[in-house]
């Protein structure tokens, strides 16, 4: 005979047992009582082609837990490269966010349980998280626009390639929604997102806008993701600057919220580079991955763009010397500097002079590197410009100054004195100096007439400038910064890159809304100071072939340190 605890233990197995069919029974009922929803695009190869093309591309899988996609299938190939960088085996669901193009929801969003066909198979919806979302009554409605909308239909069957067993919650974001109802579904998403999730933001950006126009909505957008300024979004015209605000905002939000993740433009484009001609409106496409803790390293080139870097103050004279007094001590530091920067073309703020031979006694403030020593090392590092206005280039006098233009330029390497304007092919520079060693003017330099020749330039956008400005180990912008960097922004700056503090700021500051953006300082990049006192960042440019950039820094180790221990 059994005990009353067996029998007990018997009588419970009986029961989930029974729980078991009845669940899979439900399961299965439903599955069935859900009609697919009808494949919206049947031509296979309107994607095949696409996604064999970014397969030969060579594409290295990234741990991302978002991206951002157009859903015009004129740009198959931007949507393909996008999930082709997705690392999918970790991929178990997928929330797509997309405007409802049609208006048909009575809510602020919209949802479906239904399975959508496509041209490569069937992709089921999350059940459970679609139950969740249709909790939230008043906020989340279900509805059949998903039949007809493009901005799942195109997106679908890419998700059903490249992540075959992932299941989807598809997500309509109402036009007329509101950054209320955006944070209340946020707020429901924290029981739907895992680790295991990718959210894919199928938008397009600027709609029906000359090209010139087009492009700058693009940048002011591309500002804004570069700022993380997540409230600027909702302050965005819709359909001018993107399709869906809300979509926007959602992806930002919930990458900050739930993966600490920042986004990273790789693709601006526009419609008029998959047809014929310039002419007439354009809509346009920016391609967003967002990576939880990326690498320390700069980005490079990709069809479209052409990345450049900044760095801060830059001197081998001093205490570099006696750490780069051999060529296994140079090759060493070098190589750490490389690795970082990946091969862009960089742009330093030199401080310092360049001389054939040091002066047999310097005092401790004036600065010269020997000519051999700084031109190996700028070639090493890819240097393609310097800025020389700053408080040090001129410390041993116009005539040593005028010899280092020359040497400089012999070498072919670009250099910007005060108030110069060069022409980097994407964009042009030029750089300032509000500090002054030799008249002891520690800010105030810059006058309206500098500012005034800027203006009457007319030097084609994007227009950058590199101002050696603030106080010294501050990283943050006094009154005086925040001043000029606003007149440089009426004067047809869209980037202000600050040298000089020694110490890296850790953001970049939205400017005029979104018309431009400001970095306060980079702090310093091979320099003889620790990290005690002094910090660096690189800021990374990506220059798109459609006439707009995107900025974001990546903080860099310090490499004077880092060379004294390892001697």
């Amino acid at each position: 005979m059994h005990s009353p605890a067996h029998r007990s233990y018997k009588h419970l197995q009986l029961l989930l047992f029974a729980f078991g069919i009845v669940v899979i029974a439900t399961t299965a009922a439903e599955s069935s009582s859900r009609p697919s929803i009808r494949a919206q695009f049947t031509a296979a190869e309107m994607f095949s082609i696409p996604i064999g093309e970014a397969r030969r591309a060579g594409i290295a899988p990234r741990r991302l837990s978002g991206i951002t996609v157009p859903h015009h299938l004129l740009a198959a190939g931007l949507i393909a490269q996008a999930f082709q960088a997705v690392e999918s085996g970790r991929i178990k669901k997928v929330i797509v966010l997309f405007p409802d193009h049609f208006k048909r929801s009575s809510l602020p969003f919209a949802t479906t349980d239904r399975p959508f066909d496509t041209v490569f198979g069937r992709v089921e919806s999350s059940l459970p998280d679609v139950r969740t979302l249709l909790g939230a009554r008043r906020l989340v409605g279900r509805s059949d626009l998903f039949e007809r909308d493009h901005g799942i239909g195109a997106i679908v069957p890419f998700i059903r390639h490249y992540l075959p067993d992932a299941r989807i919650i598809p997500i309509a974001v109402a036009l007329r929604s509101q950054q209320a109802d955006w944070d209340q579904l946020v707020a429901v998403l924290h029981s739907i997102v895992t680790e295991e999730t990718l959210v894919v933001q199928s938008t397009d950006f600027s709609h029906y806008l000359p090209l010139e126009q087009a492009t700058q909505r693009d940048q002011e957008v591309l500002n804004i993701l570069a700022s993380g300024d997540i409230a600027s979004v909702a302050r965005l015209r819709q359909p001018q600057h993107m399709d869906s605000r809300g979509s926007q905002y959602l992806q930002m939000r919930i990458q900050r919220d739930f993966f600490r993740s920042r986004p990273l433009a790789v693709y601006n484009s526009d419609s008029h580079a998959y047809a014929d001609g310039r002419d007439g409106l354009t809509t346009t496409y920016i391609v967003q991955l967002y990576e939880t803790d990326p690498p320390a390293q700069i980005g490079q080139d990709l069809p479209g763009s052409k990345v450049y870097c900044f760095a801060g103050d830059t001197l081998f004279g001093r205490g570099l010397l006696r750490i780069l007094s051999t060529r296994d001590e140079q090759e060493r530091f070098f190589r750490d500097a490389r690795r970082v920067l990946n091969g862009c073309r960089l742009i330093v703020n030199l401080t310092g002079v360049v001389v054939p031979e040091l002066p047999l006694k310097l005092e401790p403030m004036m600065l010269a590197m020997p000519s051999i020593l700084t031109l190996e090392a700028l070639k090493a590092i890819n240097v393609v410009g310097v800025s020389l206005a700053n408080n040090h280039t001129m410390d041993l006098g116009p005539a040593s100054f005028d010899l280092m233009r020359r040497i400089l330029s012999d070498v072919n390497i670009a250099t910007m004195t005060h108030g110069e304007i060069v022409d980097f092919g994407g964009f042009r520079l030029t750089a300032l100096t509000d500090l002054d060693n030799q008249s002891l003017r520690t800010e105030g330099v810059i006058g309206p007439d500098d500012i005034a020749r800027l203006a009457a330039s007319h030097a084609k956008p994007p227009l950058f400038a590199m101002v050696n400005w603030g106080t010294d180990y501050v990283n943050r912008p006094g009154p005086r910064q925040i001043e000029l960097r606003s007149e440089l922004r009426q004067s047809a700056v869209s980037l202000v890159i600050g040298v000089h503090p020694h110490s890296a700021a850790s953001a970049l500051d939205l400017l005029d809304g979104g018309g431009g953006i400001s970095v306060h300082s980079l702090g310093n990049f091979i320099f003889d100071q620790t990290s005690r006192v002094a910090s660096g960042s690189f800021l990374e440019v990506r220059v798109f072939e459609h006439g707009t950039y995107f900025a974001r820094l990546v903080p860099h180790l310090n490499f004077f340190e880092a060379a004294l221990q390892q001697r």
